[in-house]
């Protein structure tokens, strides 16, 4: 008596024998040094690979209805996500976070736009000349994130930080530093005098002349 009940009987023993022989293709094809035998036996081992996982893991050939709903919920989630948050990516600031890096490139004519506005607020924009290195462009990208596009270590990161970045703009954080120091914690990190290693060093980004003209702009949030 037949059986017409459409079970299908997976040979696991023959889907491990044949993963494994294709293990060892993918892995003595590269070695001839041929870039076509290369990619043939890269491809055709994924190409093998995904025809026995659908074949008989995911059972396509038997719930093809199934698939059908599954794939077009996904695309219907993915078509809900990208609807719902593409507006606010593509801003250039929002409750409690700001895009420094699309301001700078606004900044820099690279959007192709003028100046900016969000919720009411017009975006500071710094005029900077080609090839002209512009230290509050390059705090606003590097360092206020953490500290603040106004100092106060009030950043879009900062709350997830411990310690929390220094507020350039309080007194007491002052009490104790001069320039050499602000100078040595942008250049080699803040580890380098003791503090945290979460300040990164930036003499990998910018050279000595260009971390001066940032320790001036730091310098510039001391008060009065």
């Amino acid at each position: 008596m037949s059986d017409h009940s459409g079970h299908h009987d997976v040979n696991y023993k023959k889907i491990y024998f044949t993963l494994l022989f294709l293990l060892v293709v993918s892995v003595v094809g590269p070695e001839f040094g041929i870039l076509w035998v290369t990619l043939v036996t890269a491809f055709g081992v994924a190409a093998v690979k995904a025809y026995l996982v659908i074949e008989n893991f995911m059972h396509l050939r038997w719930e093809k209805k199934l698939m059908k709903w599954m794939l077009t919920s996904s695309l219907i989630v993915m078509a809900l996500m990208f609807f719902g948050i593409a507006p606010d990516v593509m801003k250039h600031e929002g409750r409690n976070w700001v895009n420094q890096a699309a301001i700078a490139a606004t900044e820099r004519g690279i959007g192709g736009h003028g100046e900016e506005e969000s919720a009411g607020e017009a975006v500071e924009m710094v005029e900077a000349e080609p090839g002209v290195f512009n230290a509050q462009s390059q705090y606003n990208i590097a360092c206020a994130t953490c500290h603040g596009q106004q100092g106060m270590g009030d950043g879009a990161a900062a709350a997830a930080l411990n310690p929390q970045p220094a507020d350039f703009t309080d007194p007491a954080f002052w009490t104790e530093r001069d320039r050499d120091r602000i100078y040595t914690v942008i250049r080699e990190g803040a580890a380098a005098v003791g503090g945290s290693p979460l300040m990164v060093a930036w003499q990998n980004t910018y050279n000595d002349e260009q971390i001066e003209a940032l320790t001036d702009y730091v310098m510039g949030f001391q008060p009065e």
